[in-house]
């Protein structure tokens, strides 16, 4: 069954949005050194479809690399293989241009509808923005540069992108699952910071990685509206005929520690 997972992990709860009507010509979004309008509606469209190639387009051709822009393109296309592989594909959903900006609604509310502005760039390369008004730094966090969990012969996991709805709180972890020698199956995971415990909730994923296969994987924490994004998180990975394993990190830098 075909339906807009990806915005509904994205856009849906990220409540009321400025700006969801109109029918004004919009002004294009300007600033120093941003992509072409061109460039910039294919990005926002990449987000909001089912295309690959699209959404290795925004990454490569259109956001600057080491950037926000880049890195939330990246787990958007992340979180859509898992949401394949979960059977759960999404379906594109139209983007329209605003005023210094674009918008996407998979419903006639304002409430289902989100904004991308405050958009920014650099040497022709989409960098930053933010979505319903909250700076992309305040929800995506970068894991990638976090060291692997590894047990030789078994499974590697690397841990990817943490992202947070600003609306409801839900948070997404993606990490990248690499089955070696058995069949790997990652459980719902719990999060943990200072006195909060977050039992992990149903997420698109994989319900079976084959060995000598790798595959992104998300798990989800509800209401996490508070949480400051510096906890661990801990998951069980089922290895087929060999019991299942405990996997845990942080998502806090260790470089900054």
């Amino acid at each position: 069954m075909r339906a807009p997972v990806l915005l509904l992990a994205l856009l849906l709860a990220l409540g009321p949005v400025a700006g969801c009507s109109g029918d004004d010509e919009p002004e294009p979004a300007s600033g120093p050194g941003l992509p072409s309008q061109a460039d910039l509606t294919s990005y926002f469209e990449a987000i909001t479809g089912a295309d690959p190639d699209g959404l290795d387009r925004a990454q490569s051709d259109i956001a600057a690399d080491g950037s926000l822009a880049q890195g939330y393109a990246a787990y958007v296309a992340e979180f859509s293989v898992a949401a394949e592989a979960a059977g759960e594909a999404a379906d594109p959903v139209d983007v329209e241009e605003v005023d210094g900006g674009f918008k996407a609604c998979i419903g006639e509310s304002p409430d289902q509808c989100a904004t991308w502005s405050d958009l920014k760039g650099q040497d022709g390369r989409l960098t930053d923005f933010s979505i319903n008004d909250i700076g992309l730094d305040d929800l995506l966090v970068d894991l990638t540069g976090q060291p692997p969990v590894e047990s030789p012969g078994l499974y590697l996991v690397q841990p990817r992108w943490a992202y947070r709805q600003p609306k409801s709180g839900l948070l997404n972890v993606v990490v990248t699952v690499t089955a070696y020698d058995v069949a790997l199956s990652p459980k719902r995971g719990i999060y943990i910071e200072e006195d909060q415990i977050i039992d992990g909730v149903k997420a698109p994923s994989p319900p079976t990685i084959e060995p000598g296969t790798s595959s992104p994987a998300v798990l989800a924490f509800p209401d996490a509206q508070d949480v400051a994004l510096n906890g661990q998180i801990t998951f069980d990975l089922d290895l087929q005929g060999a019991g299942s394993e405990s996997i845990g990190f942080g998502l806090a830098d260790p470089a900054a520690s």
